[in-house]
């Protein structure tokens, strides 16, 4: 079955609004799809890369291309300009439909007319010069960008069948119904955030966008607009518990929330569990199973406080054996992609038909699973896997400095030092260039919230470059 068929099944004649402060209706939205779908899209099988933002627009196109019969890659609207064009080479894109308006040397571009669209934001269709067609793999609805071992993006393929599946599995666990109303936090490149919006779509529920770069006006907006759920990263949680006084408010219409996206520090858990009882969801997933694989019932929570508990239905979860005294996560089901694009040794992320995961992990007598840690170098920020090792080769391969190093703290900051040759080479003039490099190399999330420049650093007695020491003495002086 075509997923977007599938969201939008029984909601010709509905005209409920989808995003509580927008005119636009399930009736109209599913209108305006019969049209773009036909308008835009006449061939089959081809990637269309979408970049907008969270509102009608990104609806229509979205599920205008899915129900063509072609292929959505989704692009993050964090990316550097410079990332955002490897993207397009790298993939070999012969179209894209995005908000930025920027002159691809290979594209020509064409504005869509006010007049076809259904709000004010302009949307600008770039195409190919020189298009070539290439088929993709018959079933493939949406192409998700994801972080690898490496850092690099690998691009996991999704059918419609993997979308479907995940979608009814989630809905078996959240009590999500047509009066629901979801506030929605997280963007719709990231998997969570699509979930989200793919969960409610299929309910017929509303959404109201959080478009504030501040987390803490989340609670006016859950008052304001009567929002029944709401789900966060563990910075999300961490920003309302510390920076906000969250706790001390109330949420009659709140039914649940719901964290993913890495972990969160048990002392928050606790907090949000003290407060909100049995509303409180734990999940976790990967980009390739579409992507939640699975939960911690509430009711079992304060007893299993660090587990990312047991699978969603319709999912497999096997402990396979890594090294001497670990064992790694793999996961099997029908949300499970099929494969990442242009990636030829695809047997090495499977064992059994099971996907592994790259999670070291254990389960209880109960079954409940835990997370040890990550096997590769990835780190999470924000939700978002970050390579830091990486991030320093890129710097320095600039020539830029002699050495860096890059620290994830707990509450989210990144630290980054930067080593000058010399100390005359400390100037203000280096520090822009390294600035500059920043923006134009790495995704919003990936940026420092610190940097320290350094004309000279510490060594250990082993005479190597002592990082981890100097990061403490700069915070034991700074405190």
């Amino acid at each position: 079955m075509n997923f977007a068929n599938y969201l939008l099944f029984y909601k010709k004649k509905l005209k409920k609004k989808i995003f509580v402060n927008r005119d636009l209706t399930y009736q109209k939205l599913c209108a305006l799809i019969n049209l773009y779908s036909k308008k835009f899209f006449h061939q089959k099988g081809i990637i269309y890369g979408l970049s907008l933002e969270n509102n009608e627009n990104f609806l229509v196109f979205y599920l205008s291309i899915i129900k063509s019969g072609n292929i959505v890659m989704l692009i993050e609207k964090g990316l550097s300009s410079e990332r955002y064009e490897e993207v397009i080479q790298k993939y070999k894109l012969n179209f894209l439909i995005t908000e930025y308006d920027n002159d691809y040397k290979e594209f020509t571009k064409e504005q869509i007319s006010i007049k076809e669209n259904i709000s004010e934001e302009k949307i600008f269709f770039y195409k190919r010069k020189n298009f070539s067609f290439i088929k993709y793999k018959a079933g493939t609805a949406l192409i998700l960008l994801t972080s690898g071992s490496t850092g690099e993006k690998k691009a996991v393929m999704l059918s419609h069948q993997n979308l479907i599946s995940n979608t009814d599995s989630i809905l078996k666990i959240l009590p999500i119904d047509k009066k629901d109303i979801v506030n929605l936090l997280l963007p719709n490149s990231y998997s969570f955030g699509l979930s989200i919006i793919n969960t409610h779509l299929k309910k017929g529920s509303s959404i109201y966008v959080h478009n504030s770069p501040f987390v803490g006006s989340i609670i006016k907006e859950l008052k304001k607009y009567r929002c029944t759920s709401f789900y966060g990263v563990p910075s999300t949680f961490e920003i309302l518990l510390e920076k906000t006084n969250f706790l001390k408010n109330k949420f009659p219409r709140l039914k649940y929330i719901a964290q993913a996206g890495g972990h969160l520090n048990k002392k928050f858990k606790l907090q949000i569990l003290k407060k909100f009882k049995n509303k409180f969801f734990i999940m976790y997933g990967l980009t390739e199973a579409a992507p939640r694989l699975s939960f911690v019932p509430p009711s079992k929570l304060s007893k299993k406080i660090e587990s990312i508990g047991i699978p969603i239905p319709g999912v497999k979860f096997k402990l396979f054996k890594y090294q001497k005294n670990f064992t790694q996560l793999g996961v099997k089901g029908k949300n499970i992609m099929t494969g990442y694009l242009n990636e030829k040794k695809m047997n090495k992320y499977f064992n059994q038909s099971y996907f592994l995961t790259g999670d070291l992990a254990i389960k209880d007598k109960d079954g409940f699973f835990y997370i040890i840690k990550r096997i590769d170098k990835t780190s999470k920020r924000f939700g978002y896997k970050i390579n830091l090792p990486l991030m320093e080769r890129i710097i320095e391969k600039n020539h830029l400095c002699k050495k860096c190093k890059f620290f994830l703290l707990e509450n989210n900051d990144l630290v980054l030092f930067i080593f000058f040759n010399e100390k005359k080479n400390n100037t203000t003039e280096n520090q822009m260039i390294i600035r500059k490099l920043l923006r134009s190399k790495f995704a919003s999330y990936e940026i420092p919230s610190t940097i320290y420049f350094l004309d000279n650093i510490e060594k250990s007695f082993s005479r190597k470059l002592n990082f981890d020491e100097m990061l403490s003495k700069f915070y034991l002086n700074k405190n």
